[in-house]
């Protein structure tokens, strides 16, 4: 099944809105770190998904991805404002009964000495869904926000084409919100199909970039850059510019299912903000 429309929002750019927006905490943060894995099977599951969203997912079954457990690590970097910023990371993405989605632990560490845990759950770790933030400096957590609708109707796609323009407006808000949803439009071009091995010799399988602007009412709030992996199945933050920060994303090793692969990407994907 082709997908007719897709996002490339990334998680960090909905992490942004929520600190930008000042949100209410309420999650203790020692007892979402307490249990990463637990607490991302409880509260990140499809079923703790708006029913809007529900309705347009595909069936367990339906969707079949080629990992069960895929980890990946590497190196974030970039600046907000005049602040430099190099954290390490390592991200956790369980297949979520094969249907596309895939719920996420994304822990970050500066200087070795973990800092904070977004989970997260998306559809194949290309449109986020829903999402939560917790900082280990903080007692309480971010409240999470969560996609309440979309204008598509079909999410399952085989692979996504090459020279092609992917457009979707949604909604979404806080998981406690009930009106005045954020309505956000993204437009993703996707450029053409590449050998995998130009990323890592180690890898196999092709990639393809998509190159995306994120809009509200008509003004360019961010730009992305993902890069999906035939290999896997999903795609993989790579760059995202707003207009007072930028962010770069360089990975080091992948694992999947417990067999390590170690990579390495060439230089930053970007260098400036919009």
């Amino acid at each position: 099944m082709q997908i007719k429309k897709t996002s490339a929002l990334t998680g960090i750019s909905l992490a942004a809105t929520g600190l930008l927006a000042g949100c209410v905490q309420f999650v203790p943060v020692k007892d979402i770190a307490g249990d990463k894995p637990g607490y991302l099977a409880t509260h990140f599951s499809i079923e703790s998904l708006p029913t809007a969203v529900r309705e347009k997912l595909p069936a367990p079954g339906a969707h079949v991805l080629p990992f069960k457990v895929l980890t990946l690590s590497g190196t974030f970097s970039g600046h907000v404002g005049a602040a430099a910023i190099k954290d390490t990371f390592k991200a956790t993405l369980v297949n979520a009964k094969d249907t596309g989605l895939v719920q996420q632990v994304l822990e970050t560490s500066a200087n070795d000495v973990p800092s904070s845990a977004t989970f997260s759950l998306s559809y194949l770790n290309m449109y986020s869904l829903k999402q939560e933030t917790a900082s280990y400096s903080q007692t309480m957590a971010f409240i999470p926000f969560v996609v309440h609708d979309s204008d598509n109707n079909q999410f399952a796609f085989d692979a996504p084409k090459e020279d092609t323009t992917y457009t979707t407006t949604f909604k979404f808000g806080t998981t406690v919100q009930i009106a005045n949803f954020r309505r956000t439009t993204s437009n993703c071009h996707t450029g053409h199909y590449y050998p995998a091995s130009r990323i890592s010799a180690a890898l196999t399988g092709k990639a393809i970039d998509f190159e995306c602007e994120e809009s509200k009412d008509g003004i360019i709030q961010s730009k992305t850059r993902r890069t999906y992996l035939t290999e896997y199945g999903v795609g993989l933050n790579r760059s995202l510019a707003t207009s007072s920060a930028q962010f770069d994303w360089t990975y080091s090793a992948f694992e999947k299912d417990g067999e390590k692969t170690i990579t390495l990407f060439g230089k930053p994907t970007s260098d400036k903000a919009i």
